[in-house]
């Protein structure tokens, strides 16, 4: 269960949630947060079907995926949604920027095994999304359990940075990790894989369709969460026309004067 944590003004909201399963969670759990384009609509409060362009080479964690890497889509509202890798330290922290925006994704790994999921919103007026922050890091841990070998498996054959060990000093930069075939990206020229038999980019062969179709479970929480977060959308909206509505008869009022 998500836990919150005090948000100061109005600028931050934060959760954190625990995932069970040592190394393999936190890895779960980096990855989960890392490729927002194939789990963030199992995740999240508003689902985004997000394209993906690949980070330049040489700076990937996995495939493609690292600082530079951009995704695009469109939001629950009808507009344009660009989200950009800013920085990433492996198997620890994931920040991504939309719009002035920072969603910073932290994972670490405790001594009893537990890997300490944590999400966090900044920027003007994200204080306000406390609820909403809370409803999805739940969503997260409770996707992250159910999936665990699920996402470990779409990443099979893929170099992962060892985790750190728990008490060790910090341990050295990971290995650059190259595209692959297969995956997301073509491992010949990095250009997103279609899912055609042949890369568009390159015209090498592709090794077929993008990763992580019908592997995974869908938890209870999401649909629980995306119908809880309509109704605060729906109420706010409401509220806004009721405080619309009261502003305009105010000044006809006045002008009546």
């Amino acid at each position: 269960m998500g836990t919150c944590t005090s948000a100061p003004a109005s600028t931050h909201s934060e959760a954190e949630t625990m995932v069970p399963g040592g190394a393999d969670s936190l890895r779960a759990c980096f990855l989960l947060c890392l490729k927002l384009d194939l789990y963030q609509p199992k995740y999240a409060n508003m689902p985004i079907t997000f394209t993906v362009k690949p980070c330049p080479r040489g700076a990937d964690f996995i495939e493609g995926y690292g600082v530079g890497t951009v995704f695009e889509g469109i939001n629950a509202i009808g507009q344009p949604e660009v989200v950009t890798i800013k920085e990433l330290v492996s198997l620890e922290k994931i920040v991504l920027e939309s719009r002035g925006l920072l969603m910073t994704y932290s994972t670490t790994l405790l001594p009893n095994g537990d890997c300490k999921l944590q999400f966090a919103f900044d920027g003007p007026n994200m204080g306000r999304f406390q609820r909403h922050v809370v409803m999805q890091i739940n969503t997260m841990g409770s996707f992250a359990k159910a999936n665990l070998r699920a996402i470990l498996d779409e990443a099979d054959g893929k170099t992962l940075p060892a985790p750190p060990v728990v008490g060790a000093s910090p341990p050295g930069p990971p290995p650059v990790v190259g595209a692959a075939s297969g995956g997301a990206f073509c491992g010949g020229c990095g250009a997103a894989n279609s899912g055609a038999a042949f890369c568009t980019g390159c015209g090498a062969a592709s090794g077929g369709a993008v990763a992580g179709g019908g592997g995974f479970v869908d938890v209870p929480q999401h649909a629980q969460a995306q119908q809880a977060a309509q109704n605060m959308m729906q109420q706010s909206m409401m509220n806004a026309t009721i405080k619309a509505s009261s502003m305009h008869a105010h000044a006809a009022a006045v002008g009546r004067h």
